[in-house]
């Protein structure tokens, strides 16, 4: 019985690894997606890669008190793995909310599909655009190399260096914030001419109902304003997307 515990230790510490990177890397780990198929995808990917892996992992500890240490390691690794990709998708959140409050229309709520929680009109659907952008340029591909290729930087059972994870998630936080006024730049930029603008009519004219007349037009131009600069920015925050899920890839 040797042999099949190795066997099921190597596919355990695996999974630990991999089905965290899976359960909340983007386009896999989404909370609309159920996580009986969430499971059933990690414990696939795990045993696909398996044959590949198993060569580097450690072997089977003497007892159950030297097993934990490893398998609590690998989930770490695995969540600051899928963390690191999940925070990009936060830039579309700060988008949406940044773009909601500069067009008038930052009191308009519904429930976020994505973050399965009440946001911004526009963040559920920048949040959706951003999951359909993912799966059709194949980055939920990357993020499976990029978990695979993860056991040639740190082998399994060895503990990742704090200050380089720490490094690598606040480089996330501080890119998806700067992306997300990046791609609401163009309505911010309309807000305040917009504002200054009225401010001025309503000094020269005061007798003109600015509030009345300005809400529906500030609504409708920045409609249009969000329409005309949401391909570019939604492709900037794709590449920067497709940098990120890179880093930890070695091909």
């Amino acid at each position: 019985m040797d042999w099949l515990n190795q066997y099921a230790w190597i596919g355990a510490l695996l999974f630990a690894r991999l089905g965290a990177v899976m359960m909340i890397a983007p386009g896999w780990g989404e909370q609309t997606t159920p996580a009986m198929m969430r499971l059933g995808v990690a414990v696939l990917v795990t045993a696909t890669l398996a044959p590949t892996l198993a060569g580097n992992a450690p072997p089977l500890p003497a007892d159950i008190i030297g097993a934990i240490p490893m398998v609590i390691t690998e989930v770490i690794i695995g969540l600051i793995l899928g963390l690191g990709a999940r925070l990009m998708m936060s830039a579309l959140q700060v988008a949406g909310a940044t773009v909601g409050l500069a067009s008038g229309l930052g009191f308009a709520q519904q429930v976020d599909p994505i973050a399965s929680q009440p946001a911004a009109i526009f963040s559920g659907f920048f949040s959706m655009m951003g999951v359909v952008l993912i799966m059709s340029a194949g980055l939920h591909r990357v993020m499976i190399e990029a978990a695979a290729d993860s056991y040639i930087l740190f082998p399994p059972g060895a503990f990742p260096p704090v200050g380089d994870a720490l490094t690598f998630v606040v480089d996330a936080v501080s890119n998806s914030f700067r992306l997300g006024i990046q791609i609401a730049a163009p309505v911010l930029i309309f807000s305040l001419v917009f504002n200054v603008a009225l401010g001025l009519i309503s000094r020269l004219i005061p007798q003109v109902q600015v509030f009345m007349t300005a809400m529906p037009l500030s609504v409708m131009l920045g409609l249009a304003v969000t329409a005309l600069g949401l391909g570019g920015g939604m492709m900037v925050w794709l590449q920067e997307m497709d940098r990120q899920m890179h880093i930890l890839t070695i091909r």
